[in-house]
């Protein structure tokens, strides 16, 4: 046990150390504010703000252009926390890489230490740094909104989200993990990393919405864990200003919303629930472990 926390540390270090690493890390989560902020923000919240025109009636328009700004904040904050959880762990799982190119990694294979571990401390590194950066992008996000006399979040949900939030960032350290094993250089690594970080917003409906993509690519979209855990986040994150947003409004305005907007997730014109989710992203690294192992295995008997 001392090994593999002191492996463990060991890898945090490296990252930590590595000041271009951290940037580039966090640059996804820079390029969404981007383009939430600069970009899409505004939008969003006119459809949020028309949406409500059209079925609410006579209404507040300031109070409704206050709660449809902090609507869109909070689902924008739920998608960086996707983005970041991703992001950060693959960042830190290069450090696997560049050891197997340096050959260090072939010296701790030969110490008196399991094979099993030091693949153990490579993926508690990159949870312990992603879960860390996920929890500071949170409450930096949330302290923002505070400042800016936006509600609250429940201690309740707090606490769902950073549970939700290291619950991502296992299950995509562990399916990361098991794609590093197949890659040989850092450059082609950090190639991965360029793409990965692009295409995370659009797979997680971050970028876009779900209901601007076409029907085709939604479908396929459903079948991967990180709309799912995009999802799981922003039920928690737009929870309770979405039903103070949609007060006065029939049911089906906000279901349909939630669905647009990827709060919601249906399939087979069922709606998944929250519960089915989680255990479907559990399945998801459970079956990455599981390949994780015998690809681990199976290397190791060709050296």
């Amino acid at each position: 046990m001392r090994k593999y926390f002191n492996l463990t540390k060991r890898n945090c270090l490296v990252f930590l150390r590595d000041r271009s690493a951290v940037f580039f890390s966090l640059l996804s989560m820079l390029i969404v504010l981007m383009l939430m902020g600069i970009f899409l923000a505004r939008m969003n919240v006119d459809s949020v703000t028309d949406l409500l025109n059209t079925y609410g009636g006579v209404r507040d328009a300031a109070l409704d252009k206050e709660h449809a700004t902090q609507l869109v904040q909070y689902w924008t904050l739920a998608g960086i926390l996707v983005v970041n959880s991703l992001t950060v762990t693959l960042t830190v799982i290069g450090t696997m890489i560049s050891d197997q190119n340096e050959h260090r990694l072939e010296s701790f294979y030969a110490a008196p230490v399991k094979k099993s571990v030091v693949a153990l401390s490579y993926i508690s590194a990159a949870v312990v740094i992603g879960t860390l950066f996920c929890l500071l992008t949170f409450f930096a996000a949330v302290a923002y909104i505070g400042i800016g006399g936006g509600a609250m979040l429940s201690a309740g949900a707090v606490l769902k989200i950073i549970g939700y939030t290291f619950l991502n960032v296992c299950v995509f350290a562990i399916i990361l993990y098991l794609l590093a094993l197949f890659i040989k250089s850092t450059s082609a690594w950090s190639g991965i990393a360029t793409v990965v970080g692009t295409l995370v917003g659009f797979v997680g409906g971050i970028y876009l919405p779900m209901g601007y993509l076409p029907d085709s690519v939604a479908r396929v979209l459903k079948y991967l864990p990180v709309l799912h855990g995009a999802s799981v986040m922003r039920k928690v994150c737009c929870g309770e200003i979405l039903k103070e947003t949609f007060a006065g409004l029939p049911e089906a305005v906000m279901d349909g919303y939630e669905e647009y907007m990827g709060i919601t997730v249906n399939m087979n014109d069922k709606l998944v629930s929250t519960g089915t989710q989680l255990l479907f992203m559990i399945g998801c690294g459970c079956v990455a472990l599981i390949f994780t192992i015998l690809v681990s295995k199976k290397k190791h008997l060709n050296r």
